[in-house]
């Protein structure tokens, strides 16, 4: 029998050897933030020569968020110069399962000549009227200023690959206890403490990934999407407590890549999901 002396050991050598380094994004609302300013929301930086981002539909899709690479602390994720944009569809479920309505734009020379009036010449802002546009943010054409620190981000319950690898941890440190399934052969107190422990990060760079409900990705392919470009999560008004970024209800967004497309910057095949409660 798993006591839990012994999952506290088990969770102990989970942390150990699947713990990595990571971005954490901290967001307040700003609404004067310039074209070339990291941020959530709000308007672009689009090159004069250049063209916005459309759906299936060629509905122009909307600014998710906006990173300046310049901006982070060092790491070995993103590149060292230019933007990376996140867009994403402007219907109810933001072009979830439609890869032609999202996507990740790298762009890695800026035009500092380029002005918001240039910009919204070509790029619609959202209509806060219309209720056929959707969008996270409570205020559709919010946006929100963004500061990084490092972090260490520890493997979550919901990512594809925890429950084989609490499973073999368990079966390595107590091999006598003949524990097959951990839902089945733990006791009920000691399955949740297991689960609750590993719950992730919130807004990131890099990080295990969050899901309120469960990972898209393949477990036995673990080179694919194995890189967390961004997670947003839904998130409240420390002072009054309303809405500010709301996914569903209450749920998380992700965009992943393959880490060998990363180190190419080829940012053509990436995977966005979100899901809620």
């Amino acid at each position: 029998m798993i006591t839990h002396n012994n999952i506290n050991k088990v969770i102990e050598t989970i942390r150990n050897n699947n713990t990595r380094e990571y971005i954490r994004i901290l967001a307040e609302e700003n609404d004067n933030l310039g074209v070339f300013s990291s941020k959530f929301g709000g308007i672009p930086y689009i090159a004069n020569d250049d063209s916005i981002p459309v759906d299936s539909d060629n509905n122009q899709l909307a600014l998710l968020a906006q990173i300046n690479c310049g901006e982070l602390p060092e790491n070995k994720l993103y590149p060292e110069v230019g933007l990376l944009q996140f867009w994403i569809a402007r219907n109810s479920n933001f072009g979830l399962d439609n890869k032609d309505s999202y996507c990740v734009k790298y762009i890695e020379k800026i035009d500092e000549t380029v002005s918001e009036v240039d910009i919204l010449e070509k790029y619609d802002i959202l209509d806060e009227d219309n209720n056929e546009e959707y969008s996270p943010f409570k205020r559709k054409n919010t946006s929100f200023s963004l500061t990084f620190e490092k972090g260490l981000s520890t493997i979550t319950s919901t990512d594809c690959r925890f429950e084989d690898i609490a499973l073999k941890t368990i079966q390595d440190l107590f091999p006598d206890e003949q524990i097959n399934d951990l839902y089945d052969d733990l006791e009920n107190d000691i399955y949740s403490t297991l689960f609750k422990s590993f719950e992730g990060v919130q807004h990131a760079i890099g990080a295990y990934p969050t899901f309120t409900q469960w990972d898209p990705r393949n477990p036995d392919d673990t080179d694919v999407y194995d890189v967390m470009l961004l997670q947003i999560e839904s998130m409240r008004s420390s002072d009054s407590n309303e809405n500010e970024i709301m996914w569903g209800d209450s749920g998380v967004a992700n965009f992943f890549i393959d880490s060998e497309k990363l180190e190419r910057l080829d940012f053509n095949h990436v995977l966005f999901n979100w899901d809620c409660f």
